[in-house]
């Protein structure tokens, strides 16, 4: 089920309560006042309520093992939720950046994934992933550990420590159907859940 917009931590509490584990979807940007910088004219900020929400129920799943998977947008909500920061448009960062705006069916991209994570598990050492977004996580929150890198340097994955599955990426495991091990994202999730 979709949550609904919530104006409370307690609203977002007792929804979480009656889950077994959750997926933070992508989304458009955060307003980076949340990390103290202004805003880049490239910005596509979502709407407040959605933010709001957002970083309610992201503060919230940081205290519970409940299970989660963050895609793209999620990814970079929950590390802002535990502290973290964005760069705000990758391609600032200089001509060795690779186009990480290509959309979901454009070419991909290489991702090598840390040996012993879970991700390595669940997908192998490597995997060619879409993508598309523009910002990136810069730093992560406590608890927080980088499993998967671009060869551009770009964060495109990371697992939070001592959680039963607590797994986040910055690709869009749900466009590669195809793909065994992005479907084992989402069958180690269930399974979590349910065990």
């Amino acid at each position: 089920m979709a949550l609904p917009f919530v104006s409370s931590a307690s609203e977002a509490a007792a929804l979480l309560e009656r889950l077994d584990g959750v997926v933070l979807s992508g989304s458009e940007d955060l307003d980076p006042a949340l990390w103290d910088e202004a805003l880049h004219p490239q910005a596509d900020l979502m709407h407040p309520a959605r933010q709001q929400t957002e970083m309610f129920f992201c503060r919230d799943l940081l205290t519970r093992p409940l299970p989660l998977l963050g895609i793209c947008g999620g990814m970079q909500n929950l590390a802002i939720a535990a502290g973290g920061s964005l760069h705000q448009h990758l391609p600032d960062l200089g001509p060795q950046m690779l186009d990480h705006s290509l959309g979901f069916e454009g070419p991909g991209h290489p991702v090598a994934i840390e040996a012993g994570s879970l991700l390595g598990e669940l997908v192998g050492s490597s995997v060619e992933t879409n993508s598309a977004h523009h910002q990136g996580v810069s730093t992560l929150g406590d608890d927080m550990i980088v499993t998967a890198r671009s060869p551009d340097g770009v964060i495109e994955a990371y697992e939070l420590r001592d959680r039963p599955f607590a797994l986040c990426v910055q690709w869009h495991p749900e466009r590669m159907i195809d793909d065994k091990g992005q479907r084992n994202l989402f069958t180690k999730l269930v399974e979590s859940c349910t065990s």
